[in-house]
């Protein structure tokens, strides 16, 4: 299988090089945008507030709000706990877009679509060339991942499962927990973490960096942000691949001049790893 998914990248890449895929635009000077220092900390800070500590904290209240009612229950639902991660990403969501309106409108929809970045494409063009991508850099992630593991377990050391793994899987108790699961990860997360990592953090990085080194700067964060003590020695695996996933979705933002594109090559790349866990969970 690993051969096939060699010869797979191999042969589509060269394909897309030899097209120019890979080529950015020259004048990307003329299309640079400016995040300053407190746009950019205040948008984090928003965040990991939200999600990390008001979401759980509202969660342990309701829980013992539960528990007063019903003191046999041990924890949350399922439906109620995805229900609540959800809301919660729909709230940061919106917070963030209204923040950063309110400070910069023009800075916000350059953001999230360049019009003066040329060549300039419909918003559907760069959201379809983001998911056709998934077709350039699933088999390079994979086949890093496979080694990186494969390299791990001759070494003994053991794994244990991804977050967003067992919240899927979890959430597969019932549909209406699965529908709340499915929303967060192949729709919030993809919006959310592009307008963070590439909208944000990349063009902070593209004004005093350039741009390639932007691109790398924003996949190296964007994958350490997705490291999680639960998941053993599978971080190194993890992280490494979702550096390289990084770099094409920043890649993406670059050419296309639109947060669109790594947003259709996020989605995407989350909706085939959803379907693998839901339709083959034992491969997961």
């Amino acid at each position: 299988m690993l051969i096939f998914i060699i010869i797979w990248a191999v042969a589509i890449n060269w394909l897309a090089f030899q097209k120019g895929f890979y080529q950015l635009p020259k004048d990307l000077k003329k299309a640079e945008l400016t995040v300053s220092h407190f746009q950019l900390l205040a948008s984090f800070a928003l965040y990991l507030i939200l999600a990390l500590l008001i979401a759980p904290l509202f969660a342990k209240l309701l829980l013992f709000s539960l528990h007063k009612i019903n003191p046999e229950l041990l924890g949350l639902p399922i439906a109620l706990l995805t229900g609540i991660q959800c809301s919660a990403m729909i709230i940061v969501f919106c917070l963030l877009q209204s923040f950063l309106y309110r400070q910069d409108s023009t800075l916000y929809r350059r953001i999230w679509k360049n019009t003066d970045h040329n060549p300039s494409h419909p918003i559907e063009f760069d959201l379809g060339l983001g998911a056709l991508t998934w077709f350039l850099s699933f088999p390079i992630v994979t086949i890093l991942s496979e080694l990186i593991d494969k390299l791990l377990k001759s070494l003994g050391l053991s794994f244990f499962e991804q977050t967003a793994v067992k919240f899927v899987k979890a959430a597969m108790g019932s549909p209406i927990s699965i529908v709340f699961a499915l929303l967060s990860v192949l729709v919030l997360a993809p919006l959310i973490e592009e307008f963070l990592f590439r909208g944000l953090l990349q063009t902070y990085f593209k004004k005093r960096l350039g741009a390639r080194a932007a691109i790398l700067l924003s996949a190296f964060f964007f994958s350490l942000f997705h490291f999680s003590p639960s998941q053993g020695f599978g971080n190194a695996s993890l992280i490494l691949s979702l550096f390289l996933l990084g770099g094409y979705l920043g890649f993406l933002y670059e050419r296309q001049g639109s947060l669109w594109a790594p947003i259709g090559l996020h989605m995407t790349f989350n909706t085939v790893s959803a379907l693998r866990i839901v339709f083959f969970p034992e491969a997961s």
